[in-house]
Parts: structure tokens; C-alpha cells; sequence
């Protein structure tokens, strides 16, 4: 089983992810510069689109404040869940319809500015 494992940068709010543009949904310029960096990092260390049914496990890494604590301001795990599916669409597998199984937590220790430790992995379904 091939598993992809990445470290991305703190996800775009799932608020601001989608705009409203002549009455569709679109991705905001935000959420655009966020998806194409995840493309670059997850394209940088070898990923290619599975073609089968994947599982994605998401870890959320909390922002470290100057003294090292962790950020009181933290992102919805569901909404950091989201962005990063959206994200990884088109790099890591082709659809959100492969996700099969899905995993995520949050990490315990903060780190100067975020992140996401994010792995995908393809699933050996008969």
C-alpha cells in the first residue's frame, strides 16, 4: 500500500475558503494560493493521484504563541478537515469520491505557525 505522508502549511478557514460570484460558489483567492502550495509541497515529495479508494488521516498542529503555548484561536478540526480534502483533490487522489475512510485529531504540541500533518494512503479494496 502506497501512503503519502505531508506536513502542510495552517489550513484557510473553511469560512473563507468559498465566495459567492454571480451566484455560484468559487474558491477565494486565499483558498487558491492555499491549494496550490499544498500542490507544490505534495508534488515536491513524489505524490501522484491514487486511482483507487484512499483513507486520510489529518492532524491538526495548533499555532504557538511567542511564549510557546498554543494559540487560543484554533480552526473547527472539521473545517481543517474539509480545506485539506479540497486541497489534496487532484494531487493526492482525483476525487473526494475516493475517500473511503477518513481519521482526524489534533496534535498536542503547538508550533510556530500551524500546520497539518496529513496522510493518505491507498486501500486494498476487493
Amino acid at each position: 500500500m502506497r501512503v503519502i505522508r505531508l506536513i502542510l502549511p495552517y489550513p484557510v478557514s473553511a469560512n473563507r475558503y468559498w465566495r459567492i460570484w454571480r451566484n455560484r460558489a468559487v474558491r477565494s483567492a486565499e483558498a487558491a494560493a492555499y491549494k496550490e502550495t499544498v500542490r507544490r509541497i505534495a508534488q515536491g515529495a513524489g505524490a501522484m493521484p491514487s486511482e483507487g479508494a484512499v483513507a486520510v488521516y489529518v492532524r491538526l498542529i495548533p499555532k504557538a504563541n511567542k511564549d510557546g503555548g498554543a494559540n487560543k484561536t484554533v480552526i473547527d478540526l472539521d473545517n481543517a478537515l474539509k480545506v485539506a480534502l479540497d486541497a489534496l483533490q487532484g494531487v493526492a487522489y482525483h476525487n473526494d469520491r475516493q475517500v473511503r475512510r477518513i481519521a482526524a485529531d489534533y496534535a498536542d504540541e503547538p508550533v510556530a505557525g500551524g500546520g497539518l500533518a496529513v496522510e493518505v494512503g491507498e486501500l486494498d479494496e476487493k
